[in-house]
């Protein structure tokens, strides 16, 4: 492996060349990858770099790199030709590494079918047996700085592995006129992200609307919810009124540059806490069934972590559909609204 990364080090630091990245997981792994892409613009300026992403996310990449590939892996009618038709993309630009964090078969498939010569990825997860580079998987470590592991093996970096967004003005002004239209100054109101596509990582809606419903008459607080288009339905009994659900009417970077402009931003540990870290907002996360351990907690002084201590907990590094024991997670509904105010009352004061 130590020749085979030299000879690759060499080429592509001397020459260029073109660089392949896949992760076509969810929102948070793609704010998440930023760190990765922002390293090899640094440290290998000669590259041509491509990712491979879901579509819906590309925006969040964009200006991180050469070239977006879409790959509409929902679609599950043409899903089949969707990646046949990847692959065979892939072939022809001829390119000469892959970077693979997404831990997943079909990610390193991808790379093999491809005819990369160089597939780089982690030693954990069911694509392992497809990579031919295989780099050590820091579990502790936050999954921004984590992700730089795969480039190191190539060249060395300074970068400190936190996401970051290029928010593009059209979207900072769109957001601005929102907030003109309901009278809010920034900085004034709280974003809350309620949903999550994991039921254990879903702290309950009638807790964060009652939570909303004490930040507007206890501190005089107004909160804006946020959330993807399916979780309009979910968000809408936490607004206190309906034009404060912008659920599903926000694209990502448009989302953060609302938390942007931020009091501070109230979620799980999923997408929209990566989000609030990319754009530097102060933050509360709510853990239910993960823990900050698994690396998905940024460590800045920014962000708070809430969670149950209890024996269960955690249960899984990734989110469940269900609870193991059953009924509703224990590890949620034992964090109070009371508990979330104290975490944040400094801030409200």
């Amino acid at each position: 492996m130590i020749r085979q990364c030299d000879d690759l080090r060499s080429k592509l630091t001397a020459k260029g060349g073109r660089l392949l990245v896949i992760q076509t997981a969810f929102l948070g792994d793609v704010v998440l990858l930023t760190p990765l892409l922002r390293a090899i613009r640094k440290a290998l300026p000669l590259v041509r770099t491509s990712v491979v992403v879901q579509p819906e996310w590309s925006e969040v990449v964009a200006g991180w790199c050469d070239e977006i590939i879409p790959f509409a892996k929902k679609e599950a009618a043409t899903r089949s030709q969707n990646w046949k038709e990847l692959v065979e993309g892939l072939k022809r630009r001829q390119f000469d590494a892959a970077l693979v964090p997404h831990r997943s078969l079909r990610s390193a498939l991808t790379a093999l079918k491809a005819g990369i010569p160089y597939r780089i990825g982690f030693k954990r997860g069911v694509g392992i047996w497809f990579h031919n580079i295989r780099v050590s998987y820091p579990r502790s470590l936050y999954e921004g700085r984590r992700n730089l592991a795969l480039l190191e093996v190539l060249t060395d970096t300074d970068d400190g592995g936190f996401p970051e967004l290029i928010i593009p003005d059209d979207d900072r002004e769109f957001v601005a006129g929102r907030l003109r239209e309901l009278g809010l100054d920034p900085f004034s109101f709280a974003v809350i992200a309620p949903a999550s596509v994991w039921f254990t990582k879903s702290w309950p809606i009638r807790h964060y609307r009652d939570l909303v419903h004490r930040l507007k008459n206890e501190f005089q607080i107004a909160a804006l919810v946020v959330g993807g288009r399916a979780d309009a339905e979910i968000c809408a009994p936490v607004a206190v009124a309906a034009k404060f659900n912008f659920a599903g009417q926000f694209s990502p970077l448009r989302t953060a540059a609302l938390m942007a402009q931020s009091r501070f931003v109230i979620s799980g540990d999923t997408a929209p806490a990566h989000l609030a870290t990319a754009v530097g907002v102060r933050q509360l996360i709510i853990f239910g069934s993960t823990a900050p351990r698994f690396g998905f907690a940024p460590p800045t002084e920014r962000a708070r972590i809430l969670g149950a201590d209890i024996w269960c907990r955690p249960c899984t590094d990734h989110g469940r559909k269900r609870c193991p024991l059953g009924g509703s997670p224990r590890c949620l509904n034992e964090i109070s609204v009371l508990m979330v105010v104290n975490s944040v009352r400094d801030w409200l004061e």
